[in-house]
């Protein structure tokens, strides 16, 4: 995903319609905030999943046409979760904070298991 799909889920996470992420003053009240908290995310997912080497050598996301390589495709979305928990917890909305760090939290550990019981499989032909 691209950092502009990034943001669309973004800001339908915040509660936005898909019609309102087109909207410049939309995309502009976040423009500022959001992309540190993408790379806040990026950073995090990389530490979980590839340890802390992968992360010395990380690109942060930039522009719109950045995508997050270092991560699985599945795992994109995931930073999209990261975003909007920061942005509703600013907004004073902690339960649904909570509810997308969970999210972000959750997919980040099965990814972690997935892998390492990839690992386990291998160890044992």
């Amino acid at each position: 995903m691209t950092v502009a799909a990034l943001t669309e889920l973004f800001l339908m996470h915040m509660g936005y319609a898909r019609a309102d992420a087109a909207e410049p003053d939309v995309v502009a009240e976040y423009a500022g905030t959001l992309m540190r908290w993408l790379n806040e995310g990026y950073t995090r997912a990389v530490l979980r999943t590839l340890g802390r080497e992968a992360v010395k050598c990380l690109d942060p996301l930039r522009a719109e046409e950045d995508e997050p390589v270092k991560l699985d495709a599945s795992l994109h979305p995931l930073l999209a979760d990261y975003a909007a928990a920061r942005g509703q917890e600013l907004r004073g909305n902690t339960s649904e904070a909570g509810g997308l760090y969970a999210a972000f939290e959750r997919g980040l550990s099965e990814a972690v298991q997935d892998r390492a019981f990839a690992f386990r499989a291998w160890r044992r032909l």
